[in-house]
């Protein structure tokens, strides 16, 4: 006041002079809080402008950040593979197994907040999800990119004619499930994009968040966060030391163990894995040498070091044990099996093969030897019952050993041709038990079908759940055994982001 009166020629403002700056001032504030209103608008709208589902805690902001930071979430790489397919026009269980994955992830996310909720997010995590998807499958394709999976097309990496070694060349391709197409389950190392890639079969349901893992990879071993990471995780064998720098987590096959043989193939189904296209070159080397014995147990498999004759030896579940086990010494960690990649099967030796020896052990092999250095079998009975782990404490369900949830059967066991493995058979799963678990995978479901009919605006209605046949597990989707009732697909011009967010 005093400067605009000495400029005007001193003395006090005349009333006019002073009722234009109040005037001036009223009108700056206005609009001031105007500019403040729109940016507020504007800001809502955006975050408002995907129509909401069901859950409101499917839908995320266009960037999700963690309580209490500002910087973009990690964002971990989930991929799956489709090796080989169905020729026909429809595969009904194939794209519901991919949409309930992807939507078990997204519940264990960052992105997820939970309807009526203020509680944080599950997770400090983001992801994005990868389809590594077999030549011969490429008509399938299109369906896994509108579920929000980025498409790698991919042939596979080693071929029977590169094969060196003789027997491998020439019984590659007998392998379970898929031969020598199987390794295009190792482009999930080219992932370089991202700190860690995770590797999953379809049939399997995310029930709690990997954080631990990631941390545990991520961060140095002396971070606080890596440190309470390692005090949580369950591993298969908690006694013994860490590795200082973790690039891998992974299961082993414990059903399929016999106790004698030293060697146990990984659990194809899941491996946690920090990408290296160095690693994957290591791969091809290797198999393409084939320096692989036949037979199973000792001097069998590759370079003859017992890594033979299991399910898989020849192709993902032998190579991944392979690589962990002697190429990399102490750089994977093994999960405690009934927890992580739970397939809630039998983990006790109950025959046939020498029962008067081993009858009632442990399959794993014994982690403890006698004063003369062979292995301790006798104290070999303490492992865990898988099939009976409260599901609460499982990380992720596995659906193999209790059927695939779209097969639409109860998990009673098979009768076997050879009446030897009978009672190994009726011992192999707990019904009751893997039946509740295979609830959890149609209760994902059904939440996916109520969020994609709110995103659609009606325009996909859910399939009928009016299926009778055991309806406490399959919650209505199936008419009898085998009769599923898929869930109906979204139009082509559906953006997965309306459920999502991303």
């Amino acid at each position: 006041m005093a400067a605009i009166s000495a400029r005007r020629g001193g003395g006090t403002s005349p009333p006019r002079y002073r009722l234009r700056r109040i005037l001036l001032v009223a009108v700056c504030m206005t609009v001031a809080s105007y500019i403040a209103l729109l940016r507020r608008f504007f800001r809502s709208s955006a975050q408002s402008s995907l129509p909401q589902a069901s859950d409101p805690g499917l839908i995320s902001s266009p960037l999700q950040f963690p309580a209490g930071k500002e910087e973009e979430p990690i964002v971990i790489a989930h991929a799956i593979s489709l090796i080989k397919c169905s020729k026909g026009p429809s595969v009904a269980g194939f794209l519901d197994a991919a949409a309930v994955l992807r939507h078990s992830i997204h519940k264990n996310s960052v992105h997820y907040h939970p309807a009526n909720s203020t509680a944080p997010p599950p997770s400090r995590y983001s992801y994005q999800m990868y389809a590594i998807v077999h030549t011969s499958c490429e008509q399938h394709a299109q369906v896994l990119q509108r579920l929000g999976y980025q498409i790698m097309v991919k042939d596979h990496p080693v071929k029977k004619e590169d094969i060196k070694g003789e027997w491998l060349r020439n019984h590659i391709e007998a392998e379970n499930c898929c031969g020598s197409a199987e390794f295009i389950k190792l482009y999930a190392y080219h992932l370089t994009d991202h700190p860690i890639a995770v590797h999953w079969d379809m049939d399997v349901a995310i029930l709690q968040p990997l954080d631990d893992l990631y941390d545990v990879m991520i961060y140095p071993a002396g971070d606080p966060r890596n440190v309470a990471a390692r005090k949580r995780i369950e591993r298969q064998h908690p006694n013994e030391a860490w590795p200082e720098t973790v690039d891998a987590f992974l299961t082993r096959d414990i059903t399929s163990a016999k106790p004698w043989e030293r060697v146990t193939g990984v659990q194809g189904g899941f491996l946690v894995a920090r990408p290296d296209e160095s690693v994957f070159d290591a791969y091809i080397d290797f198999i393409k040498e084939g320096n692989y014995k036949g037979g199973r147990g000792d001097g069998t498999g590759w370079a003859g070091l017992g890594y033979g004759g299991f399910q898989g030896a020849m192709a993902y579940q032998g190579v991944v044990a392979y690589y962990y086990d002697q190429l990399r010494p102490n750089t994977a960690v093994e999960l405690n099996v009934c927890r992580w990649n739970q397939v809630a099967a039998d983990v006790v030796w109950r025959g046939p093969e020498r029962t008067n020896e081993h009858q009632l052990q442990c399959r794993e092999h014994p982690r403890t030897t006698l004063a003369d250095g062979t292995p301790d079998y006798a104290a070999n009975t303490k492992c865990e019952d898988c099939r009976n782990t409260p599901i609460e404490a499982v990380k992720t369900a596995h659906y193999t050993a209790c059927k695939k949830p779209w097969e639409c059967k109860l998990a009673t066991p098979r009768v076997p041709r050879d009446k030897r493995q009978v009672y190994r058979l009726e011992n192999l799963v707990n019904v009751t038990y893997c039946m509740e678990m295979v609830r959890e995978w149609f209760v994902l479901r059904r939440e996916f079908e109520d969020a994609l009919e709110t995103a659609s605006g009606g325009r996909v209605k859910p399939s009928s759940r009016a299926g009778s046949y055991e309806d406490r597990y399959f919650m209505g989707y199936c008419t009898r055994s085998g009769g599923y009732i898929a869930i109906e697909p979204p139009p082509d011009d559906f953006d997965i982001k309306r459920i999502y967010g991303m």
